[in-house]
């Protein structure tokens, strides 16, 4: 099982996110929906319509999409205006990514934190999807998913950047000693172009896809060279 997540960061409108599941949705999963997972990661607002939207087609549990959050609160619940909660969340999504390094870079979000937003993650039924930048970066305990995306990796929001060598990656994995259960997920600038170089890799089981999840037909390019 290889997982293709799709982070749109903050794109996009509710025009264009109907546009985006319509074309998506005309795809033929069949040859690799035993194969796969994939996850759909928008920003809030959008979450509960992609869900409505999936669910009905009258296809959604044959469908190999799951919906995700990018992001939600450390706190709980209360007097946090703003915020997103676990709780809240709870039921609408699956998964959530955790730590992204541009949530570290611009909201400076510490270890803390993210440790914190990992414990009510899980504690709503929730996987999170925890983002490190190198070997460095802490990693909570009972983790299921390592999303592995070094920085000068990221693209711009075009799908291009400084794709980091497959040796590479596969040595990070290797220096975290992780467990045969942890998933390892590479999220630096993957696209249509490179997404077969990674995935071929037994040691990476999937891709975090930023830029390039924004187009529906490079999308399934991604999902289905696996």
């Amino acid at each position: 099982m290889k997982y293709i997540i799709a982070n749109w960061k903050a794109n996009k409108n509710i025009d264009q996110v109907k546009d985006w599941i319509d074309l998506f949705l005309k795809n033929d999963f069949n040859r690799i929906k035993n194969k796969i997972q994939i996850i759909i990661c928008p920003p809030f607002p959008f979450i509960y319509l992609l869900k409505k939207m999936i669910v009905e087609t009258g296809h959604a549990p044959s469908l190999p999409i799951k919906i995700g959050a990018q992001d939600l609160s450390q706190f709980e619940s209360g007097t946090y205006t703003g915020e997103v909660t676990a709780k809240t969340l709870s039921g609408l999504i699956n998964y959530v990514i955790i730590g992204h390094s541009e949530r570290r870079k611009h909201f400076n979000e510490n270890t803390k934190a993210l440790f914190e937003k990992f414990v009510l993650a899980k504690k709503n039924r929730i996987e999170p999807l925890f983002c490190i930048r190198n070997e460095k970066d802490p990693l909570p305990l009972q983790i299921k998913f390592v999303v592995y995306e070094p920085v000068y990796a990221i693209s711009n929001g075009t799908g291009q950047g400084n794709n980091e060598p497959l040796e590479k990656v596969l040595r990070i994995r290797k220096i975290l000693k992780l467990a045969n259960s942890v998933q390892f997920i590479y999220g630096g600038s993957v696209n249509d172009e490179n997404a077969t170089y990674y995935l071929k890799a037994g040691e990476i089981d999937g891709v975090l896809v930023g830029g390039a999840s924004l187009n529906p037909d490079k999308f399934y390019k991604i999902v289905s060279c696996v």
